[in-house]
């Protein structure tokens, strides 16, 4: 059985030492104690989105009133997990309504660490604010769910020619249909991004610009695929290279 994790605020998870107490209520209680049936002297692992990563044990459970719940956990033991070595960025053009939630979603749980709405001659969407806001808590969300230690990144939207100034210097390369297959990479980068284009496809004025910034276009699958779908598969396979292996999680 996976462990359940509790999400802790920044300040409050910053006294998360050995035999520290935390006394949890609200919803995250309420779902460890009677969604999860979760009781005193199961562990825990509590994370506050930025690198903690402690394991507690609930020391009891308490109800308060006709429905409020509350668990007190002491912490075993906590660490701070190290950002991954080489940084995985995504450029990509937002997919409509909840296909651009489900991306994100997606590419949490894949481990990338960056997602940048990409403003392209052919893009059709350009996130609002507010869009960009929920994206941030669903990142936040999602790591209760896949166990990463940090959020994955959601920037303001940006143009294709200044996101390719950006990149200089790490890795980079183009996910589209004409390309081949993911070149060799001589040595780890400090980061590593990929561009994923939108359903118009890219404009010949921008493949002239990854041509003189000398980037590969690397080829996902034989099929034409969704923006979605295709950022996913880029970013699984620059994952899966042996030259960007990042970490190993603990």
């Amino acid at each position: 059985m996976s462990v359940h994790r509790i999400f802790l605020s920044e300040s409050a998870a910053g006294g998360a030492a050995p035999g520290a107490h935390f006394v949890i209520g609200g919803d995250e209680a309420h779902h460890a104690i009677r969604v999860k049936r979760l009781a005193a002297g199961d562990e825990i692992e509590l994370v506050d989105g930025r690198g903690m990563r402690a394991r507690a044990r609930i020391a009891e459970t308490t109800k308060h009133g006709k429905s409020e719940w509350k668990l007190d956990a002491e912490v075993i033991e906590s660490r701070i997990e190290p950002r991954a070595s080489v940084r995985l960025e995504v450029f990509a053009a937002a997919a409509k309504g909840d296909r651009l939630d489900e991306m994100i979603e997606s590419l949490s749980q894949l481990g990338v660490d960056a997602f940048r709405p990409l403003l392209t001659d052919h893009a059709i969407v350009d996130p609002r604010e507010t869009k960009l806001e929920r994206l941030r808590r669903n990142a936040f969300e999602s790591i209760k769910q896949c166990g990463r230690a940090w959020p994955i990144e959601i920037s303001e939207p940006v143009e294709l020619k200044h996101a390719l100034k950006e990149v200089e210097g790490g890795f980079a390369c183009v996910a589209d249909a004409r390309g081949t297959s993911m070149p060799e990479i001589a040595e780890r980068p400090s980061r590593a991004a990929v561009f994923i284009g939108p359903e118009g496809g890219w404009s010949p004025r921008e493949f002239e610009w990854f041509r003189a910034g000398g980037l590969r276009l690397i080829r996902c699958s034989p099929h034409v695929l969704r923006v979605e779908t295709a950022a996913i598969a880029a970013a699984t396979l620059l994952i899966n290279d042996s030259v960007l292996q990042r970490y190993t999680p603990g």
